[in-house]
């Protein structure tokens, strides 16, 4: 008598680097946040890349929507301009356009402690995301120049899902890598 053969090992995991993958976040799901040693928890049941240039997440292609990195501003004058820049780029991996009015990245509207960084969140309206318009929540590192995380979560007008309050649960979530 043969024995049987092993059992097939079980596939590797995806890389998760595009959103063709369909990788679907659990509430065990860490996502590195592109350009850093940090991760963030995705809403859970939507669909999550680990870009090379942004960690990005979204419950459809038109509905709420996430998008961080950890970007290199520089110094003075030149910083808020390169955060300008980021979130112009971030908004393009999630095809969001933005609202008109900047941000005064010096006066955020609330200041939050997570994973020992001052993180500080902005509400803009006027934002869109294919044919939806609703508020913007943008977020990133206060106080201080260089390396920082920045990013933006769009929530359309008509939602009920509750998504706003996901968003800012994942954006809590930043903490740093376990090795």
């Amino acid at each position: 008598m043969t024995a049987a053969p092993p059992p097939p090992p079980p596939p590797a995991p995806k890389p998760c680097k595009a959103l063709d993958e369909q990788c679907q976040a659990e509430e065990s799901t860490r996502a590195k946040i592109s350009g850093s040693s940090l991760v963030l928890t995705p809403v859970k049941g939507w669909t999550y890349a680990q870009g090379e240039s942004a960690t990005i997440a979204q419950a459809a292609d038109e509905g709420p929507a996430l998008a961080t990195a950890q970007v290199d501003t520089g110094e003075g004058k030149q910083a808020a301009e390169k955060r300008d820049a980021a979130l112009d780029a971030l908004a393009r991996e999630i095809n969001v356009t933005l609202p008109k009015k900047k941000v005064n990245w010096k006066k955020p509207d609330d200041v939050k402690e997570i994973s020992g960084r001052k993180i500080g969140l902005w509400q803009k309206e006027g934002a869109a995301r294919g044919t939806k318009k609703g508020p913007l929540l943008i977020f990133a590192d206060t106080g201080k120049d260089g390396e920082i995380v920045i990013g933006l979560g769009f929530v359309p007008d008509d939602d009920s899902s509750g998504a706003d309050a996901t968003i800012l649960q994942s954006i809590e979530s930043i903490a740093v890598a376990e090795e």
